[in-house]
């Protein structure tokens, strides 16, 4: 199951659709009748069942696509990015399915291609982190977490910055580091990796120095993004995959 539009034949409903691909692999009527109502169901789109696939929104042909996957009962399922380009309630209900799917039959394997973090971490019992074809570390989430578990992360929020990163990434106890201005909201949002607690202090005061003023400060538990920044020197881009 991959994602984007291509999900089936467009003058088709997606009824139609899925019934083809449960055909495919010989499912009998009221079984593939069943799991065809019961996928619809899943994704919010019994309503849409008799619209053609053409007159459907990216999102709503993604939720189809997803469907086909598990129509015919697989026992491997290979996911690409399955929640791209689904809205946040969407996405949330495709996970809750995934972990229910796994847990009525453990035999059953799934395996994930992911640039969200907090994804991976939810659904992967097992996670691999791959860089320009290289696959980097493989581990539990837990475990991978634990390689970071003496730093620290910390989200910062300040009145506009600039040109700082530079001079941030040369303070002691610096591991990593990054900004982002919000236009909008006139703000630069900081994300400074530490390898304590200890050296908050002192990026408190570096801001400071700037003129700054300090809107939000968060510090929090190291995450599978922190593993990647550390793993890769970089965060996550089209070459790093989970």
């Amino acid at each position: 199951v991959s994602g984007g539009e291509a999900c089936g034949y467009g003058i088709l409903t997606p009824r139609e659709n899925l019934w083809l691909f449960t055909q495919f692999y010989g499912l009998k009527y009221k079984e593939a009748a069943k799991n065809i109502d019961q996928m619809l169901d899943v994704v919010g789109l019994t309503e849409y069942k008799h619209t053609k696939m053409y007159e459907l929104s990216t999102g709503m042909r993604q939720k189809i696509n997803f469907s086909r996957g598990f129509v015919t009962n697989p026992r491997i399922v290979f996911l690409d990015e399955p929640t791209l380009g689904m809205d946040v309630t969407a996405a949330r209900a495709i996970r809750a399915f995934l972990r229910d799917w796994m847990a009525k039959d453990p035999s059953r394997t799934i395996i994930l291609t992911t640039h969200y973090m907090a994804e991976a971490d939810e659904l992967c019992d097992r996670i691999a982190i791959i860089d320009k074809g290289k696959i980097l570390a493989c581990d539990t989430p837990e475990r991978l977490k634990a390689m970071v578990a003496t730093e620290v992360t910390m989200l910062m929020e300040t009145s506009p910055l600039s040109g700082v990163i530079g001079h941030l990434k040369k303070l002691r106890g610096v591991v990593n580091s990054s900004d982002e201005f919000d236009v909008e909201a006139q703000k630069t949002k900081l994300r400074i990796v530490l390898e304590g607690e200890k050296f908050v202090p002192d990026i408190i005061d570096f801001v400071k120095s700037k003129n700054a003023s300090i809107h939000l400060l968060r510090i929090s538990e190291p995450t599978l993004e922190d593993v990647f920044i550390k793993l890769v020197g970089r965060g996550l881009s089209t070459d790093t995959t989970v």
